[in-house]
């Protein structure tokens, strides 16, 4: 895949930083298998275009990764139970759903999932510095 980003893709990367108080930074060298990640600890969405073969296959891991910021939102001490493998099952669960459900209506999971991270995170600063 190019280096560039289509503008559909972008303007949702906006939407889910502004929505989720997050920053989402596109990666180019992620290891293979690595479709994104959350990282709560540094407030971060990591999107590795490296391992996706279009926009919408990036979208798509944007929801689910932005799925981990809003149960992050709900439930900040989630940080500290990661380490409990039925939690862990469950919360990617939930971002599969969205995910799936994203494949089937693009717009409604993506509004959806943007007014959630707005009523949810508002009150969490994002953070500054670098990645």
């Amino acid at each position: 895949m190019s280096a560039a980003a289509g503008l559909g893709l972008l303007t949702l990367i906006a939407q889910m930083e502004i929505a989720g108080q997050t920053r989402v930074l596109l990666l180019d060298d992620c290891p293979a298998g690595l479709d994104g990640f959350y990282a709560p600890a540094r407030n971060r969405i990591g999107l590795c275009r490296n391992n996706h073969s279009n926009d919408a296959a990036l979208k798509s891991t944007l929801l689910h990764e932005a799925m981990h910021r809003l149960q992050h939102c709900r439930q900040p001490e989630l940080t500290d139970q990661l380490d409990n493998a039925h939690r862990v099952d469950a919360l990617e669960e939930e971002a599969r759903d969205l995910q799936n459900w994203s494949e089937q209506k693009p717009g409604a999971a993506a509004d959806w999932l943007r007014r959630q991270l707005k009523d949810q995170c508002n009150d969490q600063p994002m953070k500054s510095g670098k990645a």
